[in-house]
């Protein structure tokens, strides 16, 4: 078995998950058998957690020398690894998953990071996962013979909710050297219990968008992704108001965004779009402001109501020429394994049917069915062709 314990240092690195993350795990450093906790052999390292031996083929390790059982949960089955004489557990699975793929931990029983494995967030905790290669991935692959856009981490002050907010922007290639050209902007929004970073860092969505626009398939614009999470502090707790995207950036946020960067400002040139969670909070804040926004973006979730709520947003489309009149693309789509999702989008889609709008009758409503679960493999497949439809 010794094969599968460890990897030589000058090997380490191979076959390891794409380390174009924010949360990349950082491989200790050699040391002396014995003298640092990742050590377990003289010249050998902890492997990391998450390896591709081959194709097809996925390796799970875990260092947990003390523990009774270390199991590992991957597409919603749950393995028992094998404990090595080091103390390393392991596993190895074949599989024909590609792409983002969600995996937990579990040392006796308690869910554990696994440090040397990709982390991310997601179900309202830092979680880990595997990006295995993808054939039909190049599309969010960071590409070298494209020029590259730069994302930001910038903060503000909300008034909506007293509190400062974090967002990433993504700027396209050329943005920091021509000071004189505005660009559209689009205002990209993650799901339940993830935050602002996701969209960059598990969706790609900055690398989606440099290899559109290098291969001339979408306009050149500016992406915000602003944290959705609209928590407010409610008597010493913090409380989530669903309700309180729209004010944040209305209010808040496009206010801030349009005094610090070079954006257009008409409603023609400002896009928006969410996945899940934020497809609701895109639907809502699209659907109520339509003088602000043209486009809009449904991705794996609901347009109608999310668990009763208001659905005052959807007088609009008892209108048929003024939705006509004001949206350019209204996009939605989903997976069609998406067990959350598939009964409200087919509700939906009766919705619109109802009112004259499906997508055989009114130019601006596109549908899309992708391969796939409530996951980053469906969303990113979402942007990228929600992109090519803005600002043309």
């Amino acid at each position: 078995m010794a094969d599968i314990d460890f990897y030589p240092r000058s090997s380490v690195n191979a076959a390891v998950t794409e380390t174009s993350v924010s949360f990349d795990p950082q491989l200790p450093l050699g040391q002396e058998a014995g003298t640092g906790a990742h050590m377990v052999a003289k010249d050998q390292l902890v492997p990391p957690g998450v390896v591709f031996p081959a194709p097809g083929r996925i390796r799970f390790n875990f260092m947990a020398a003390d523990a009774r059982e270390v199991k590992v949960e991957f597409f919603h089955e749950m393995y028992a690894m094998e404990k090595q004489e080091s103390g390393l557990w392991t596993l190895e699975l074949e599989t024909d998953r590609t792409g983002y793929n969600w995996i937990a931990f579990y040392v006796d029983g308690a869910e554990i990071i696994n440090p040397l494995a990709p982390i991310g967030f997601g179900a309202s905790r830092p979680i880990n996962y595997a990006e295995i290669p993808d054939p039909d991935g190049g599309f969010f692959a960071w590409r070298d013979d494209v020029p590259h856009g730069t994302v930001t981490q910038d903060y503000y002050f909300s008034k909506t909710l007293g509190l400062v907010k974090s967002c990433l922007v993504y700027t396209p290639a050329g943005y920091m050297k021509n000071d004189d050209k505005t660009y559209p902007v689009l205002y990209l929004q993650h799901g339940h219990g993830e935050n602002e970073q996701c969209w960059v860092h598990q969706g790609k969505a900055n690398f989606i968008a440099d290899n559109l626009i290098a291969d001339g398939k979408m306009e050149p614009c500016v992406i915000v992704m602003n944290n959705g999470m609209t928590q407010g502090d409610v008597d010493g707790f913090r409380r989530f108001g669903r309700e309180n995207l729209g004010k944040l950036l209305l209010n808040d946020c496009i206010p801030f965004i349009e005094s610090r960067y070079r954006v257009k400002t008409d409603k023609w040139n400002r896009a928006m779009a969410g996945l899940s969670m934020g497809s609701f909070q895109t639907a809502q804040t699209t659907l109520s402001h339509p003088e602000t926004f043209a486009y809009a973006g449904v991705f794996s979730g609901f347009t109608g109501s999310l668990r009763g709520g208001d659905t005052s947003h959807l007088a609009i489309l008892d209108d048929r020429e003024k939705f006509l009149s004001e949206f350019r693309v209204f996009f939605r789509a989903t997976g069609d394994n998406d067990q959350l999702v598939l009964p409200a989008f087919a509700k939906d889609n009766e919705m619109f049917k109802e009112k004259g709008l499906s997508p055989e009758e009114c130019s601006v409503h596109v549908t899309r069915i992708y391969s796939g679960e409530h996951e980053w493999n469906v969303w990113r497949r979402c942007l990228r062709d929600y992109m090519q439809m803005l600002f043309r």
